[in-house]
């Protein structure tokens, strides 16, 4: 009995330091609101930049955001940008707003999201690209889903082994 303890333990100290020392990646995690399900993930870091646009359903223009990723791995809003007030739009918010080709700028926006929740449906041409490089098409989520965008870090050898299937 006393060798069997010394051994869990052992073996719950190692885990424990391997886990803590084994390099993580972090990700921009795409997965369904509903079930957790991850339909993409996309390597990222603290500083990052994401841009969500997408063509507004009832006034047909195009809507951009802004984050940036924090060391806290949360989503910061940091600007919207708009053609026209209507459903959607804020209309309360500490950020500088400007005009600028057409567009409404809310800027200097700090606004902290864990996740970033979505009707993901190709009608409305959704992209988000990731420092002006990566860009994900629309079609790379699925179609008519209610998805979520969140920061993860994993331990790459062990997250194909823990991750949630649908």
């Amino acid at each position: 009995m006393k060798k069997m303890m010394i051994v869990s333990l052992a073996l719950a100290l190692f885990i424990f330091v391997f886990l803590y020392y084994f390099p993580q990646q972090t990700y921009l995690t795409f997965s369904s609101q509903r079930s957790d399900e991850v339909f993409l993930q996309k390597p990222v870091e603290i500083g990052d930049e994401v841009e969500v646009s997408w063509i507004h359903s009832l006034e047909h223009t195009p809507w951009i955001e802004t984050f940036r990723i924090d060391e806290e791995d949360q989503l910061i809003l940091s600007e919207t940008r708009f053609k026209s007030y209507g459903a959607g739009t804020p209309e309360d918010t500490d950020g500088t707003l400007t005009v600028e080709d057409g567009f409404m700028i809310i800027s200097d926006l700090h606004e902290p999201f864990e996740a970033y929740n979505w009707f993901h449906s190709y009608d409305v041409d959704y992209t988000i690209t990731i420092n002006d490089r990566t860009t994900i098409e629309s079609t790379a989520l699925p179609n008519q889903t209610p998805m979520k965008m969140k920061v993860t870090r994993e331990v790459p050898l062990l997250s194909s082994f823990f991750r949630k299937k649908g």
